[in-house]
């Protein structure tokens, strides 16, 4: 969702998961609710939203086909104006300072001024003139002045005249790639670009003064730059924060997962931290008192899964394209490296002793390795042949002689962890207690399946170290708190929102005092007391 704030009231938008499009007005100090705005009328979700400079009105955006505007009155917690915005995709949309009336929208090749008169709004399109018409406009601000400000995806910096709708001053090539973050402080304007640079130009002629050059490697690019008294802030691509003076060596203040979603996280035996590698190819040991990176390694592929031997010494770490590495979990040196099979890999896990680990594969197949020396080669021991969809989870039994599987298309199957051979019967499991339980099916778990779920719907699944508590993660962004075994699909559950999409993971840390999960499309890592 989109926020903008007023005062001491902040608007927020629901555009996905639970309940239909809407926009929603905070008290700041209370949290509670003061409107609800839009209910059955916002299309698909909404994109933008604005509060008017006396606070007054809200302004929405929805994402229907026409991205229709819509202006609430808060007093009456109505829509008192509505009108077509345009068919294109609309990037934003902010009220002219000063003017409860006026407002700007942008998007794709466009940009629109409007105006409010009673309940119609009438619109004018900005003219680009002999300027180089940009595919987006990305970013939006005003001088001190009043005058509004663009940047687009070309890299070019716009100065416009709101009266004539027409551009005042230019600066071409500000940026090479997007322009995504504007903020100005006194006659000083700031930008953030796709090149991972924040730079500073004149407000009297847009010529350039500064240039701040970020790691690119490591935050990707600059999407969001706002000053906080004389510091800056910087959001970058890589869901990071970084603070500090423009042109001094910032400091990162929030640390975060960047391309791609978030799926693989491991809890360490012994310590307070836990684990998080992702798509982007970035892996975190977690401190999970003060919340931040203990360590930061980089792997050659896009990460998907991983584990901690049972010393916690070594960090296995598999990835989307078969490969997977076993990393020093100190320095994150490379110990060795492998290959299994030519598909992702949803699920690794060491035996208790760590003699053994085994890896399941998006090619149907559990590889197996022996791993003595945890730090040496390990050999391959066997293969797990029987399962007709992708490994999704895996277990090993107390003494690491069996090993449980769940697949794709919901077999559950067990089998000899020494060679791979299948245990066809399940009789002989039933007084197996396993070492850890992450299978989503299973009769320990069979209470976990809310009526109405689906196979897919359920993610992940934990149980805690001393057998009492299970957690899981499913499609609706809910972690799920259950007391274990779990058997009776009547079983009471407690449910715990916090993610905006599909939870992906759950781990509970060592202690069993807290649990962390991960969030796949909003990247996001939540740590849960358990009280």
């Amino acid at each position: 969702g989109t926020r903008s704030c007023h005062g001491e009231a902040v608007v927020s938008t629901q555009s996905t998961g639970e309940g239909d499009p809407h926009v929603r007005v905070w008290d700041c100090e209370t949290f509670e609710t003061l409107a609800v705005l839009g209910l059955g009328n916002l299309q698909r979700g909404v994109g933008s939203v604005s509060f008017s400079p006396d606070g007054s009105k809200v302004l929405a955006v929805d994402e229907g086909n026409d991205h229709t505007i819509y202006i609430y009155d808060l007093k009456k917690k109505a829509a008192i104006a509505s009108q077509k915005g345009h068919q294109d995709p609309v990037l934003g949309a902010e009220y002219l300072p000063g003017q409860n009336n006026k407002f700007i929208t942008y998007g794709k090749g466009h940009i629109i001024f409007w105006e409010q008169d009673g309940n119609k709004l009438v619109k004018k399109s900005g003219l680009f003139e002999k300027h180089p018409k940009p595919r987006f406009i990305t970013s939006l601000a005003f001088t001190d002045k009043g005058e509004p400000l663009t940047g687009d995806s070309n890299g070019n910096l716009f100065l416009w005249n709101p009266n004539e709708r027409k551009i005042s001053k230019s600066k071409v090539g500000a940026h090479e790639g997007s322009v995504y973050s504007i903020s100005v402080k006194g006659d000083d304007i700031y930008t953030g670009g796709q090149d991972c640079k924040v730079k500073k130009f004149s407000g009297s002629d847009l010529s350039a003064d500064d240039s701040w050059q970020l790691d690119s490697a490591t935050h990707g690019r600059v999407k969001a730059i706002a000053f906080v008294g004389e510091d800056l802030a910087v959001g970058t691509y890589n869901n990071g924060m970084l603070f500090g003076k423009f042109g001094d060596e910032p400091e990162q203040l929030i640390y975060g997962h960047g391309a791609g979603d978030l799926w693989g996280g491991a809890h360490h035996p012994s310590e307070n931290t836990f684990a998080t590698v992702g798509q982007d190819k970035v892996v975190y040991i977690w401190d999970a008192e003060s919340h931040t990176p203990k360590h930061v390694f980089k792997v050659e592929k896009p990460a998907q899964a991983c584990c901690f031997s049972p010393c916690g010494s070594v960090l296995a770490v598999a990835s989307t394209t078969g490969e997977w590495w076993v990393l020093d979990s100190q320095n994150g040196l490379v110990l060795s490296s492998y290959k299994s099979g030519p598909e992702q890999i949803d699920a690794i896990a060491y035996s208790p002793d760590g003699s053994s680990i085994a890896v399941g594969s998006h090619d149907n197949y559990v590889y197996l390795f022996e791993s003595t020396n945890l730090r040496a080669e390990y050999k391959p021991i066997g293969k797990c042949t029987g399962h007709s969809s992708f490994i999704t989870h895996l277990d090993f039994s107390d003494d690491g002689k069996v090993l449980q599987t769940t697949s794709g298309d919901y077999e559950h199957l067990f089998w000899d962890a020494t060679n791979g051979d299948q245990i066809t019967s399940t009789k002989d499991m039933r007084d197996v207690n396993m070492s850890t339980y992450t299978c989503t099916l299973g009769f320990p778990v069979c209470g976990i399946w809310p009526v109405g779920y689906d196979g897919t719907d359920i993610n992940a699944l934990c149980r805690s170290h001393n057998d009492k508590l299970l957690v899981t993660a499913d499609d609706f962004g809910l972690v799920n708190l259950f007391r274990y075994p779990c058997c009776n699909p009547t079983a009471e559950w407690s449910s715990f929102r916090g993610h905006s999409a599909h939870v992906t993971k759950v781990r509970f840390l060592h202690g069993d005092k807290e649990v962390f999960s991960l969030g796949g499309r909003d990247q996001s890592i939540i740590q849960w007391g358990i009280c």
